[in-house]
């Protein structure tokens, strides 16, 4: 435990210096790699622990960046933090209008659900142009960050909206992470291992679904929204399957099983499809190759070439509560 809260601290210090030893765009990376992260674990946590494999994902995702934009554009005087939120509340909501009729099904017939709502929440935002501009999108104005005590500090500065997207992710990393050690989590595990048999002890399945459910579509809005923010625009390329097929990928390359695995899977692609995108118009195939390689022979993902004594965090683990 001690050498994990060492490295822990070690990685934050390294985090915290990033932006005095790295040029703008390696910091800009950085930050996308930090919001994708949240996503990919949101993504994670809702296969991991429910077994319920979303691929419409993205919807929320996508609810989240454009609720933030909307409000920064169209404006109801709320503070940058409160509007950030909102692009989690966003998210949230839709994911209780979709997860209602959604966690009640098992499997493909679960996964087909999820992409069938994905598509409904795409074509309103491609349809509806005259609020959210359709396939031209929005683009947006970055809002000053006001904090009490401290006053104004500008968001026109890549650092400073470094430090805020950093913090931001961290904090919702560390509340997703404590839902996975109180009873829910454990109930949550339960249902995944077996419905039938968590009813009959007495765990409401459908309930326990569905809040789970609204819990990752509320983290998978606030990275929506970060998305959004850091960007300053929005389209539909970011409520659309191929971004639900993003975070698929990210999850299962570095590791669907554990909780660090998404953040490492988002980090390498990332940085890998910005690699290779500068070397060929067919990174595409090169990655579908790479997906391809590490399904069948590094089925656990990339993280489980780290040391287990360091990194293990499965969510199938025993654990003392």
């Amino acid at each position: 435990m001690k050498v994990k809260i060492l490295i822990a601290a070690g990685g934050l210090v390294l985090l915290g210096l990033l932006p005095f030893v790295l040029p703008v765009t390696h910091v800009n990376m950085v930050t996308e790699i930090a919001f994708f992260s949240l996503f990919a674990l949101s993504f994670s946590m809702l296969f991991g622990y429910g077994g319920l494999l979303s691929l419409g994902h993205s919807a929320y995702f996508g609810i989240g960046a454009y609720t933030v934009a909307l409000l920064i554009k169209y404006g109801l005087g709320l503070s940058l933090l409160l509007t950030l939120l909102a692009g989690g509340l966003g998210g949230a909501l839709g994911g209780l209008l979709a997860g209602f009729f959604c966690v009640r099904l098992k499997g493909a017939y679960f996964a087909l659900l999820t992409m069938a709502f994905n598509q409904f929440f795409f074509a309103l935002a491609l349809k509806w142009r005259s609020l959210t501009g359709g396939d031209d999108g929005l683009s947006i104005k970055k809002l000053d960050l006001t904090l009490p005590g401290i006053g104004v500090i500008a968001m026109n500065n890549v650092t400073h909206v470094y430090y805020l997207i950093l913090t931001i992710v961290i904090v919702s990393l560390l509340l997703l992470w404590y839902v996975t050690v109180t009873p829910f989590g454990n109930s949550a595990r339960a249902t995944k291992e077996n419905d039938e048999r968590s009813s009959f002890v007495g765990y409401n399945v459908f309930t326990t679904k569905l809040t789970l459910y609204i819990i990752c579509c509320f983290f998978a809005g606030i990275a929506g929204g970060l998305f959004s923010f850091f960007q300053g625009f929005v389209s539909t390329s970011c409520i659309d399957t191929a971004m639900s097929m993003q975070v698929v990928f990210m999850t299962f390359i570095g590791g669907a099983g554990s909780f660090v695995g998404p953040i490492l899977g988002a980090g390498v692609y990332l940085y890998f499809t910005d690699w290779v995108s500068r070397l060929t118009d067919r990174w595409e195939f090169i990655l579908g190759v790479l997906f391809i390689l590490l399904v069948i022979y590094l089925r656990t993902g990339l993280v489980s070439l780290l040391s287990r004594s360091i990194l293990r965090g499965r969510f199938g683990w025993k654990r003392k509560i």
